[in-house]
């Protein structure tokens, strides 16, 4: 599956499959993120006003996190995010 290499970017208005995606020194504003379990890369990128959306195997990770306890209900991810992870091979 291709990577897609996101430097120095800021993305307003767009809809973002985060999947095989890699962002840095990006900033995100008003966009609807979406993330269905496969990998990507975050460093120094941040987001504000984002709607996240969680589909296939992350979407049923979350729904686990919230049976469970883990995660609350409408609870917000930071907006600003120096190295989250899910490293390429």
């Amino acid at each position: 599956m291709p990577v897609f290499i996101h430097q120095n970017e800021t993305l307003k208005n767009a809809a973002c499959a985060l999947d095989e995606h890699m962002f840095y020194n990006c900033k995100l504003t008003n966009c609807t993120l979406v993330y269905s379990g496969g990998s990507f890369e975050f460093v120094n990128t941040t987001f504000e006003n984002c709607q996240w959306k969680f589909r296939n195997d992350a979407g049923m990770t979350i729904q686990l996190l919230l049976s469970i306890g883990m995660l609350k209900q409408g609870q917000a991810p930071p907006p600003n995010i120096a190295g989250g992870t899910s490293k390429m091979n």
